[in-house]
């Protein structure tokens, strides 16, 4: 747990506002645990399915790019700011097996917003949306059944979005970069186009015989 009184004291009071608990009806956990996985499925599903329908290669190139950042911030924020999951800290066993390690932020979540995050910046505004909010369905779910805080998700949002404009940012480096490099450099033109210009501008030579 992190040593922030009332942001702690938010997430503690709505994970057990939005938490499933061993009475909570069979159906509605049968749901949750589906929705904890399914909808970074469909996610990962249309932005793909858009990447190639529009033959989008600078948006993979940003998805990839955004991607490996998060997994390197998340390793990062593992090492020097772990979170408990609910269930290792104490607040009731988990709806869905899931392992005690670090919580902080929702790679699940994380992947999903990025996926958003990168439509949104190559203005595919429907599936912007659409990846969002299923984004949203995720992190209920996850909280619900009891592996995720509040706060994760909302780390996860942070994580998200600074990784895709990082990745959109070194996408459009490399494009100016590999552009210069490719764009020819202003050449005189050869002696031989230059000789009949010349030839007319020169003036008469006096000592040639008028005709």
């Amino acid at each position: 747990m992190y040593d922030f009184g009332l942001l702690e004291t938010w997430n503690i009071a709505t994970f057990n506002l939005l938490r499933g608990t061993a009475g909570t009806p069979p159906l509605l956990i049968s749901t949750g645990a589906l929705l904890a996985t399914l909808p970074a499925y469909l996610a990962g599903a249309l932005v793909l399915w858009r990447l190639l329908r529009t033959k989008d290669a600078a948006g993979a190139v940003i998805l990839v790019i955004a991607c490996a950042a998060s997994r390197l911030a998340e390793a990062l924020i593992s090492v020097h700011a772990s979170h408990a999951r609910p269930f290792a800290a104490g607040f009731g066993p988990p709806l869905i097996e899931h392992a005690a390690n670090n919580s902080m932020p929702s790679s699940h979540a994380t992947f999903v917003w990025i996926l958003a995050a990168v439509c949104l910046l190559r203005k595919a505004w429907g599936p912007a949306v659409i990846t969002f909010l299923l984004g949203c369905v995720l992190a209920w779910a996850r909280i619900f059944v009891g592996i995720h805080w509040p706060l994760d998700m909302a780390g996860a949002l942070l994580v998200a979005s600074a990784c895709a404009l990082c990745g959109f940012a070194i996408q459009r480096l490399a494009a100016a970069l590999l552009c210069r490099r490719r764009r020819p450099g202003l050449r005189a033109p050869p002696a031989s186009a230059l000789a009949p210009a010349l030839a007319k501008a020169a003036p008469p030579d006096p000592r040639e015989p008028a005709p």
